[in-house]
């Protein structure tokens, strides 16, 4: 008996251990891309915040500038779009990206509390529109980091990173 409750010890731990040692995201469709995108457009990317509290507002604008330069390249470099541009630069498309909730974790935190500090994350609702301002696409969509501290996947730019990747994940299912 007492092997078979080590057994079952050793591998609850080791699920425990493994699933918190990526990062991961989701998304939740609203209102599906509704025509194909142009992939010889520019997609103007417009990242916002304004419904952050005021106590988190230094985190939620690291992350909405580390969001901003990841999908300033990877919706060019999936193939979604030619190029892509910076609001308030104009582009054949726009990319509202409204951040609702950020939580970024320290390293430091995560070495000290390790798993029990949690993952960083951070969530937000986006809408694609053509030129018209027609909405194409509208989600909800979110990331967030390992939890494990030996992780390479730990620190709270991967949590950006996962949203981003969930982003070009949802415009490319066309």
């Amino acid at each position: 008996m007492f092997a078979t409750v080590r057994i079952a010890s050793i591998m609850l731990l080791s699920i425990v251990f493994l699933s918190a040692c990526s990062s991961s995201g989701t998304f939740t469709v609203k209102q599906e891309l509704i025509e194909t995108i142009n992939n010889q457009k520019t997609v103007s990317i417009m990242i916002k915040s304004d419904k952050i509290p005021e106590s988190e507002k230094e985190d939620a604008q690291k992350a909405c500038s580390s969001l901003q330069e990841k999908l300033y390249s990877r919706l060019v470099s999936v193939g979604l779009f030619k190029s892509s541009v910076i609001y308030p630069n104009k582009g054949d498309y726009s990319l509202e990206v409204d951040v609702l909730g950020v939580r970024l974790v320290s390293n430091t935190a995560r070495l000290w509390f390790g798993v029990m500090t949690g993952a960083s994350g951070i969530e937000a609702n986006v809408l694609l529109k053509d030129e018209t301002g027609k909405v194409l696409s509208d989600f909800h969509a979110d990331g967030s980091s390992a939890t494990h501290p030996m992780s390479s996947e730990s620190g709270s730019d991967n949590a950006v990173n996962e949203l981003a990747n969930q982003i070009a994940q949802v415009l490319k299912n066309k």
